[in-house]
């Protein structure tokens, strides 16, 4: 039995099996660069793989963990139908690097407004 996964959060990015972080788009991405469609795995599928199962998985196709806590699988290897879909594109190293300071950032933030309350 598949869950319908309801629309919770919005996926802005995602850490693929392939090294690349992808950004979501709506329109074109730009011109050159890499893309990533992907479906998100069930909660019951990614118990019923576990992690070396997704592991040996992605040394087969591209799997992304995405920044809404799903894993998602890279298009044409799962049935589409009733899952998140995530589309993005690769990230230049630079444009990485400025993500995962913003990312740094905003978790010392978080931190420290946790350790507040």
């Amino acid at each position: 039995m598949t869950t319908k996964v309801p629309p919770t959060m919005e996926t802005e990015l995602v850490l693929a099996s392939d090294g690349a972080i992808y950004v979501r788009f709506e329109e074109e991405p730009p011109p050159g660069r890499r893309v990533f469609t992907g479906y998100a795995l069930t909660a019951e599928e990614r118990g019923q793989h576990g992690t070396q199962g997704l592991l040996r998985w992605a040394c087969l196709q591209r799997l992304a963990l995405g920044s809404d806590g799903y894993v998602y699988v890279e298009e044409g290897t799962i049935d589409p139908e009733g899952r998140k879909e995530f589309r993005g594109y690769a990230l230049t190293p630079e444009e990485a690097e400025r993500v995962a300071r913003e990312v740094h950032r905003t978790a010392f933030n978080v931190t420290i407004a946790a350790r507040m309350k």
